[in-house]
């Protein structure tokens, strides 16, 4: 199942990166997919606000590889851009994505498994200038009726 919604702005990304933590319930993968630039990181600061952190306090890890912010759920947003491939024991990276939190992970297509995961993917690219095109992809059961909660309230 997939959902594919336009946005045109970083106001509106980072919008839906709030709409989708409102359906959260913990224990989710997200897998950031798109091209640098493309508004990943935007995603996540809305997502980040959508679980009641503060969205300034999400800067893109590409140093520091992953962070972790408490609110209404863990965070861990993780960012493998810096790798040109990653495993999940490389990094020690199952402690952060098999959690009661929420992993949400960029360039989510350097990790080795990434095919054999339950993954929620955010594609981002770009559509325009200042338009951005955002596919949520479910890569199982679980993944699809959290899509359909999300397209049922705001699609």
């Amino acid at each position: 199942m997939t959902l594919i919604i336009e946005s045109r702005s970083a106001h509106e990304t980072k919008s839906w990166g709030r709409r989708l933590a409102s359906v959260l319930e913990g224990g989710e993968l997200l897998g950031l997919v798109g091209e640098l630039g493309t508004g990943k990181t935007c995603f996540i600061k809305g997502l980040a606000r959508g679980l009641n952190l503060r969205e300034e306090d999400i800067l893109s890890p590409t140093f520091t590889m992953i962070q972790e912010h408490r609110g209404r759920m863990v965070l861990y947003h993780i960012d493998l851009y810096r790798l040109a491939e990653a495993g999940l024991d490389d990094l020690g990276l199952r402690e952060y994505l098999f959690t009661s939190g929420v992993a949400a992970v960029e360039w989510f297509e350097r990790l080795r498994e990434a095919e054999e995961l339950e993954v929620l993917y955010v594609r981002i690219s770009y559509a325009g200038p200042s338009a951005r095109r955002i596919e949520f992809a479910a890569a199982s059961d679980r993944y699809a009726q959290l899509l359909e909660r999300l397209r049922s309230r705001f699609a």
